[in-house]
């Protein structure tokens, strides 16, 4: 599994019924997902992270470490006692991290590691060398770039690491697949990961994160065969991250921040993180 399928796209909408059934998903999308997120997001009581418990100990791998949520799963992951493996493409942020991780009291390590690149599981394989892996968090992501790379790390590159990591991660393990309310918007996976078009859409963001939700529930299914390891889907809601600020544009942030919405409205980076590490200590 160490690449990911690639298969022609069904290209534009082909039929009027098929029109109506994606403004219907839309729609659920807005209602359901979207408008959900943030009406919660203005109440009181946001998510809180769960409690320290520094005895849990292990070695957990974060993908998308250097990101807001990734960063502070990293953070919070240390801080419960498990070395930390941050994989990211970013060597100078990625580096950044463990090095303040560490002189926090923490341990951590930083693996460059870029998802959109062929067989990004077996570098990591190699990189950990054999080593028991207790914890793999999923939750590096891409919005808003070709429709390939989207695919690829959205989908293809956490299902090929759950399975790369499978026989370290035993029945003790744990793998956490970050979600999206926008899988309510596709209806299955029909685009290919060779796909250099930019997803302006984002109906290739949307498959992927259905398509990662199927992939929860294949490897659930394997896990009760044959007493593997744990897998959790979360969804850390609408927050406040640069890659939802990139998507945004400077203009519309600008004015979200002047105004006080992007803290009304929105999660932070910290309040995101604390429903990623619940999903994978409790």
């Amino acid at each position: 599994m160490g690449d990911c399928p690639s298969h022609s796209s069904h290209g534009p909408l082909a039929s009027p019924m098929h029109r109506l059934a994606s403004v219907g998903r839309t729609g659920r999308w807005l209602v359901h997902g979207l408008a959900s997120e943030l009406t919660s997001n203005l109440l009181p009581g946001r998510a809180a992270p769960p409690p320290l418990s520094p005895s849990q100990g292990g070695l957990a791998v974060v993908t998308g470490a250097t990101g807001g949520i990734g960063e502070e799963v990293c953070r919070g992951l240390a801080e419960r006692g498990f070395e930390v493996c941050c994989a990211a493409r970013d060597r100078r942020r990625g580096e950044a991290l463990a090095a303040s991780i560490r002189e926090g009291g923490g341990c951590a390590f930083y693996v460059d590691l870029d998802l959109e690149e062929r067989r990004p599981a077996e570098r990591l394989a190699r990189v950990l060398r054999g080593r028991r892996v207790r914890l793999l968090v999923n939750n590096a992501g891409s919005m808003g770039g070709s429709v390939g790379a989207t695919l690829r790390v959205n989908l293809c590159a956490p299902a090929s690491l759950a399975v790369a990591l499978w026989p370290r991660l035993g029945a003790e393990g744990r793998v956490v697949n970050v979600g999206s309310s926008s899988h309510l918007r596709a209806a299955g996976v029909s685009l290919s990961a060779t796909d250099a078009a930019i997803d302006r859409g984002l109906r290739a963001y949307a498959q992927s994160k259905l398509g990662l939700m199927h992939v929860s529930l294949l490897l659930r299914a394997a896990s009760a065969a044959s007493g593997g390891p744990a897998v959790r889907d979360c969804h850390p809601g609408v927050v406040w991250t640069p890659m939802l600020r990139r998507q945004l544009g400077a203009p519309l942030c600008r004015l979200l921040e002047a105004s006080g919405a992007s803290r009304r409205l929105f999660r932070t980076p910290q309040q995101g993180a604390a429903t990623v590490l619940w999903a994978a200590l409790s």
